[in-house]
């Protein structure tokens, strides 16, 4: 994994997960595009249930779009199987043994894509459901905000059990948009960094954690310095810095002075991250620096 905010290269605007009318969506491809377009979005994976869509000559200059999948293979024991996220699948593509999730992460990779686990705490998968997974995917979803109709758009937890057994593993915040009543539209996204717009640049920056997920404050800088860990953002409430169990720090907004930057000495955990959290409880979130 890469600190993004040590690279050079710029920020574009991604969501990654949302639906169409070639599954249940209720807008068309085209529709959708238009509006994450106009909402300044500079990257979009169309990612309907089980099928894909021609987005050829959809993209500009300014924005890309991927075409996708949202899979579903069986998760056993768990009535609610998985739902896995494909990147850069051509259209058509049929997995050969749909139910079978290692198969089909296999598959995906052949063929050039790269898998995202979604929203697990939505579909009350525990690690131990998914810990096959985690040498397989690229990422996993840190907050679907369409699930946050039923209450639970947050697997901050689900993640952190990864980062807990040491697994690198980068998260991602999504949309999850079918334009429906009740659907958190332009609810959260994912900070891209890199040099250009291309797909391969997309893959990679998830990959490698080059990236920050936000539902709306902006984070300008995190790192190590000087033997610190320097946060600097748009003015919030909170400023956590967490690490391993038990272990953070916190900084509060006092009276009406906003907090927009915190720094500790470097403490001794395997890795430290942060979230940051403004006056109306939108959270942003940074890929962990791994300290050991």
């Amino acid at each position: 994994m890469v600190n993004p905010f040590e690279k050079s290269g710029k920020w574009f605007k991604a969501n990654f997960h949302v639906h169409t009318t070639t599954s249940d969506g209720k807008l068309s491809a085209c529709e959708v595009v238009k509006k994450y377009r106009s909402a300044g979005y500079n990257v979009l994976a169309i990612t309907d249930h089980r099928k894909t869509n021609d987005v050829s000559g959809m993209s500009n200059k300014k924005m890309l779009v991927i075409s996708g999948m949202e899979y579903h293979p069986s998760c056993p024991g768990k009535p609610v199987p998985y739902h896995i996220v494909g990147l850069n699948i051509p259209h058509g593509f049929e997995f050969d043994e749909p139910d079978n999730v290692l198969r089909c992460v296999r598959q995906i990779k052949k063929i050039g894509g790269e898998s995202i686990l979604a929203h697990p705490y939505w579909s009350g998968q525990a690690y131990e459901d998914f810990k096959k997974l985690l040498n397989k995917i690229i990422a996993v979803e840190v907050y679907n905000a369409t699930c946050n109709r039923h209450g639970r758009p947050c697997s901050e937890n689900e993640w952190v059990y990864c980062l807990d057994r040491g697994r690198s593993l980068p998260c991602i915040g999504n949309d999850d948009a079918h334009f429906v009543p009740g659907d958190d539209v332009f609810g959260c996204w994912t900070w891209l960094k890199m040099r250009s717009l291309t797909v391969k640049n997309v893959i990679n920056a998830i990959k490698t954690g080059c990236c920050y997920v936000s539902c709306g404050p902006t984070i300008k800088d995190f790192r190590l310095k000087n033997g610190e860990v320097h946060i600097r953002c748009s003015p919030v409430s909170t400023i956590y810095f967490t690490g391993d169990p038990g272990r953070g720090f916190r900084k509060c907004a006092t009276g009406k002075k906003l907090a927009a930057s915190f720094s500790i000495e470097i403490p001794p955990w395997n890795y430290v991250r942060a979230v940051v959290v403004d006056v109306n409880g939108r959270r942003a979130w940074t890929n962990p620096i791994f300290l050991k």
